[in-house]
């Protein structure tokens, strides 16, 4: 296929080493007893609970002192398209059995040869060869990706111009490839695909242009849907009473940015939501709705959603639910846990949805004056209202008044994923801090039916925002923080500030927990008191959280290079807007 070739010169190599790098199916059982292969990482958060937690314990507090580059493997050059000087790496890589498989810029994916410790070893490469000038034109926040999946003795990929791939583990050859997400509304998928059973799980991004968002499960033998549940409600379908304006609900958002969590035992998924579109402009969809900026409960048979919960009702703050969430056995209390963007951190019964409780996590927080304990409302919301105003000054009007409002715009946490560790059981994640100012301006109604729809104009007219006027004063400045939360209280157990929000966490049996960062830092705290005990700069933008894993009895941490300083690491380092995209990954030992 034209779109769909192995790098040069590797084509013989992947079939020279065919034998070499075969391995056990990944099966169902295999993923549902992830957590018992110490020294693998099968999926994107390692366990479908989405704990992101490492029982490997040889790298720890006595030794991560001595912990430094083992070796780098290029992926290729990193390369414009559009709009974007390079495509952002934001997945996690997965290891079986001494074998990487990643997901680098632009969609392409590789097998890496890991054993031997020293270097890796790039055994086939699938480039999609997605439409650069499309990404650029049609994707919201870069052209990034977050991971892929493994699937029996398949590698389940999703490109960034919408496709489903399946892709031979041994040899890279393709098995299919399907055109799932529709390009001509400006879907497209970054999210890594979450394989249950014999199918994937995945949902398109694109809600700030005025998609209706889905959750989708493909039949990973055919390449064939086998459900498609939409995060948006038609009318007369339940929720659709919550799109008061007719025909909002067409262009209601409720994008599937990031990847859910899977409970095997209630046979239930759960996903977050995107934003309402368009984003700021809450008065253009008047009602609360439904199900943007959401956690959804779906039967993983037919897709059905079992319960939900919205975070921030007819949402004017961008506050959508992107991330992960954890799910936590706490004696005989089935938690389902969720540091939201909104600032609160909010733990559930997962099998109906009861909230257990809701705390605020990050220092500045005016949108509220708190979370009522037994619904899970903000306590500022009007049930009577069709438009939310919140508290006052924090929404803004089309008459040029801007929302000031903490905290910012990015949350909180985002899609930078959280870990929970099984030694001190916390969750740890990373936030922003401080506030964000904005003008709702009407947007026009998108071409939804018919030709070909303008993404060009999209991202000029349909975000539905404006910045605040020149002079506008912010209650708090932005940085970041690292948070350590005990998911059954709510207790803030550890906090520490950064300049800037990282790209999520790991946690290990060692005491640590890993994070990363843009300005190009791999970092160690201790997993008691957020202390610092281990950095290091790899002179390159660091785009993915961390991740652990195992060959022979030698524990390393990997991590994707692939991103671009944020404004305030510029600002705070002059330098760093010299860094080089790399498109890489970064391997660390103890030596």
């Amino acid at each position: 296929m034209a779109r769909l070739r192995l790098g040069v010169g590797l084509l013989a190599l992947a079939v020279t080493m065919a034998s070499l790098a075969s391995a056990a199916e990944v099966t169902n059982e295999r993923l549902v007893d992830a957590d018992k292969e110490s020294g693998n990482w099968l999926m994107v958060h390692r366990t479908y609970d989405a704990h992101r937690y490492s029982p490997l314990d040889g790298i720890n507090k006595d030794n991560v002192d001595k912990l430094s580059l083992a070796f780098v493997t290029q992926f290729d050059q990193a390369s414009a398209g559009g709009r974007y000087a390079s495509a952002r790496n934001e997945g996690t890589p997965l290891v079986e059995d001494g074998f990487m498989y990643v997901q680098a810029g632009w969609s392409r994916v590789y097998k890496v040869d890991v054993r031997d410790g020293r270097f890796g070893k790039i055994m086939w490469k699938v480039d999609p060869e997605v439409d650069k000038q499309w990404i650029s034109d049609a994707t919201c926040c870069g052209a990034e990706n977050r991971g892929i999946a493994l699937w029996k003795n398949d590698v389940i990929a999703l490109t960034l111009d919408g496709r489903v791939m399946s892709i031979n583990k041994d040899t890279g050859e393709l098995n299919w490839e399907t055109q799932q997400a529709d390009k001509a509304r400006a879907e497209s998928f970054t999210v890594a695909p979450l394989v249950i059973g014999d199918v994937a799980l995945y949902g398109p991004a694109g809600g700030e242009y005025g998609i209706r968002g889905w959750i989708e499960a493909i039949d990973l033998n055919t390449g064939k849907p086998k459900w498609r549940t939409y995060t948006i409600p038609a009318p007369g379908e339940p929720g659709s009473e919550t799109w008061k304006r007719e025909g909002t609900w067409e262009t209601g958002g409720g994008s599937i940015w990031a990847t859910g969590s899977y409970d095997p035992k209630l046979g239930l998924t759960y996903w977050g939501t995107g934003n309402p579109a368009p984003q700021i402009d809450a008065e253009y969809r008047p009602g609360d709705n439904l199900y943007a900026s959401s956690l959804v409960a779906l039967d993983t048979e037919t897709g059905a959603i079992k319960w939900h919960f919205q975070f921030t009702p007819n949402d004017p703050y961008d506050y959508d639910e992107i991330g992960e969430t954890q799910l936590i056995d706490n004696g005989d209390s089935n938690l389902a846990f969720r540091a939201a963007r909104n600032g609160f951190g909010y733990a559930f019964d997962r099998t109906n949805g009861q909230l257990q409780h809701a705390t605020q996590y990050v220092d500045d927080l005016n949108w509220t004056t708190g979370i009522d304990q037994k619904t899970g409302l903000p306590l500022s919301y009007d049930p009577a209202a069709d438009l939310q105003k919140y508290v006052a000054g924090t929404v803004g009007s089309r008459d040029d008044l801007p929302g000031i409002y903490c905290p910012t715009l990015g949350g909180g946490k985002n899609w930078q994923p959280a870990s929970y560790s099984a030694k001190t059981k916390l969750v740890y994640l990373t936030s922003n801090e401080g506030c964000s100012a904005y003008v709702p301006t009407e947007a026009p109604n998108p071409t939804i039916t018919g030709g070909e729809y303008d993404v060009v104009a999209a991202q000029k007219e349909w975000n539905g925002r404006l910045p605040a006027p020149e002079g506008t004063e912010l209650p708090a400045e932005q940085s970041g923080s690292v948070v350590a939360i005990d998911p059954v209280t709510g207790k803030i157990a550890a906090k520490t500030h950064l300049i800037a929000r990282g790209n999520g966490m790991l946690a290990t049996a060692g005491g640590l927990v890993f994070g990363s960062d843009r300005a190009g830092w791999i970092y160690a705290y201790d997993d008691e008191t957020l202390k610092e005990v281990w950095k290091f700069n790899v002179g390159t933008s660091l785009g993915s959280p961390p991740m652990a894993y195992a060959v022979d009895g030698k524990e390393y941490i990997a991590v994707l290079a692939g991103a671009a300083p944020s404004t305030a690491q510029i600002n705070a380092d002059p330098s760093l807007k010299y860094f080089v995209p790399t498109d890489a990954m970064y391997v660390f030992a103890v030596n």
